[in-house]
């Protein structure tokens, strides 16, 4: 299956490339990374911590393309992992991510995207998200795969106004008997129509059918059929500044467990402070509605700031809070519905010339409605990074994780502490 969908994804990046190749820019960079990592719990238990030593090294490749009608992005990397006191756990991991992009005339255009990993790392980060709550699996290290492909195709029939028709699919693998395979299929629609310089809306549709495998032991089954419906207008005071009001109803129809439905309406705004600098915030109130149950309702909302400052040239910031109502039906825990709210940030600066510090944060408190189980998740990294030379980079990292829980043995605390020393040479310099 795995196969079969990476080969076609190969044979729409190759017709891809065969249109416009003369005009394009590109670039092809490999690399190879050693790393050496302490981890001092690496089975992310509450009780009875193991630590040790990893060390990794990793051959990976960065292949983009641009031209006037379209883009490609891939990269790819493998990783071999040995373990200094588990070498039973030694292992070898890929990752890849593969995006393209194809404008066929002013009125129809096709993309296409996939990010397969197969890891056993505890924490996994798919990074199609910046603020990204982690697939988390407390215990011993099993392998899984992850693959995610999602084409779309966009029909324009004026200048912002378009049609744009989309699908997921999203399959994940364990090793482990425990974990419920699972297997997603979403297909969506999105009506982007703007009416005049001021006024426009957005309609946008999917449905989402996800079944899950059986594990060993049997544990509930949460597979659903489920809709989503939202519709915003938007009024747009100049270029750089626009309000909207928005309406949400997203329902799951369960084979097995409790039906529910919710109604989110909010208002929210967005402004652009400076050329790469953009503020947006919405606030409005969530009502679930569950069969047999009495409505709950939550503040919902979200606020971001991401941007270089132009005032502070050498830093890059993103800032991000949100509350509300959440689903976790596609982690490896699979714990359904949740109240929550979160915050975070990502920084990074430029000291010198060749040297860069960074830093994130985030906090997650979640109250999982179905399961009476309240979680609260947080993570903080900081990294330095220096361009020893033009083709040679060393990095450092410290990256703290922890999550509380009113479960027993569900709470963790984890500290990884990683040096990296990594070659990379882009070959399209030597052409260009």
């Amino acid at each position: 299956m795995f196969k079969l969908k990476l080969l076609a994804l190969f044979i729409i990046i190759v017709t891809f490339l065969m249109v416009g190749l003369a005009h394009a820019k590109w670039s092809l960079t490999p690399r190879v990374y050693v790393e050496g990592m302490y981890d001092d719990n690496i089975f992310l238990t509450e009780r009875n911590e193991k630590d040790d030593y990893i060390t990794t090294i990793s051959p990976g490749v960065n292949f983009s393309y641009e031209a006037p009608t379209g883009e490609i992005n891939l990269d790819y990397e493998y990783r071999r992992s040995f373990y200094d006191d588990f070498p039973e756990l030694d292992f070898s991991g890929h990752r890849g991510r593969a995006e393209a992009r194809k404008d066929f005339g002013p009125w129809f255009g096709a993309e296409v995207g996939e990010t397969f990993i197969k890891s056993q790392d505890p924490f996994e980060l798919t990074g199609l998200t910046e603020f990204e709550r982690p697939s988390i699996r407390i215990g011993r290290r099993n392998h899984y795969i992850r693959n995610i492909v999602e084409p779309a195709a966009t029909f324009r029939f004026g200048e912002n106004r378009s049609i744009r028709l989309g699908y997921r699919n999203n399959i994940l693998r364990n090793k482990a008997e425990d974990i419920a395979d699972q297997d997603q299929h979403a297909g969506n629609a999105l009506l982007s129509f703007r009416f005049n310089i001021h006024n426009g809306i957005e309609v946008f549709f999917e449905h989402i059918n996800l079944n899950y495998g059986t594990t060993i032991p049997p544990e509930r089954r949460s597979d659903f059929d489920g809709d989503e419906i939202r519709g915003r207008y938007t009024y747009h005071f100049n270029p750089k500044t626009s309000a909207f009001l928005e309406y949400q109803y997203y329902q799951r129809d369960f084979d097995t467990g409790t039906d529910y439905k919710v109604h989110n309406p909010s208002l929210g705004f967005s402004r652009a402070l400076f050329e790469n600098v953009t503020l947006s915030a919405s606030a409005g109130y969530a009502v679930r509605d569950a069969e047999g149950r009495k409505d709950e309702g939550t503040f919902s909302g979200q606020g971001a700031l991401s941007g270089d400052l132009t005032p502070y040239p050498r830093l890059s910031l993103s800032l991000y809070g949100a509350a509300g109502f959440d689903e976790d039906f596609t982690s490896a825990e699979n714990l359904g519905f949740s109240e929550f709210w979160g915050a975070g940030f990502n920084a990074r600066y430029q000291l010198f010339e060749r040297l860069w510090a960074g830093g994130s944060f985030y906090i997650e408190r979640n109250r999982f409605v179905d399961l009476d189980r309240g979680d609260r998740l947080w993570s903080a990294r900081g990294s330095l990074n220096f361009a020893v030379l033009r083709w040679l980079f060393l990095s450092f990292d410290y990256v703290h994780s922890a999550r509380g829980s009113n479960i027993p043995l569900e709470s963790y605390q984890d500290n990884r502490y990683i040096g990296r020393l990594t070659a990379q040479y882009d070959i399209a310099e030597r052409f260009q």
